[in-house]
């Protein structure tokens, strides 16, 4: 029980961080993640916030990787997309990150999302209670498919930021930063999360 309590700490507290390092990003206005290029393209279309359409694309993605998979999503899964998108929220109402309005602030912005976002990924991952939407997607392709998993996540990150462009999602220099150092702080993440963990869950 400790160790499934500690690791649904560091599960929920990943995805906390994890949002704020996406609002960052998107505050930073130089350039949205793959991924949020389309999100803030339905948001442009849709008037919805941009959270609750993290989610319902979130949704249509675990329903189609499961359909794919054969498997019913688990509650990581499940929580994983509500809990980011209502995080994401949240910190948006409650004006909790910043909006910078010169390069240099923006580029401080951006710079402190990537660290922010790669950690909190690394930190949610590392506490072993479900991939997220995306992921568990990326996985039913290769199953599928047999293709190789670097082919099928450039062709579904090519796949979201063509369609984020389509619907006039904010694509720049920053989109490109994004998907080249986004690995190595998410790498960062899941070393001090398992040290964390490690810690937590140690006999005293």
């Amino acid at each position: 029980m400790r160790l499934l309590a500690s690791r649904a700490t560091v599960f929920i507290v990943g995805l906390a961080i994890m949002a704020y390092g996406i609002v960052l990003i998107v505050q930073a206005r130089f350039g949205a993640a793959p991924w949020d290029v389309m999100h803030l393209g339905i948001v442009q279309l849709s008037g919805l916030s941009f959270g609750r359409v993290r989610q319902i694309v979130g949704l249509a993605v675990i329903t189609v990787a499961c359909l794919m998979l054969r498997q019913w999503p688990t509650v990581g899964l499940i929580a994983n997309m509500l809990l980011v998108g209502e995080f994401c929220n949240w910190l948006v109402a409650l004006h909790l990150v910043p909006v910078a309005t010169d390069i240099p602030r923006r580029i401080a912005l951006f710079t402190a999302g990537l660290f922010v976002w790669g950690f909190g990924t690394g930190v949610y991952i590392q506490s072993k209670l479900g991939a997220g939407p995306r992921d568990l997607l990326m996985l039913a392709i290769h199953h599928r498919t047999g293709w190789p998993i670097r082919w099928v996540r450039t062709i579904l990150e090519i796949a979201a930021v063509t369609a984020g462009i389509c619907l006039s999602g904010p694509f720049s220099i920053g989109t490109i930063a994004f998907s080249f150092c986004i690995g190595h702080t998410t790498e960062l993440g899941m070393k001090v999360a398992q040290r964390l963990l490690r810690s937590l869950t140690e006999p005293d």
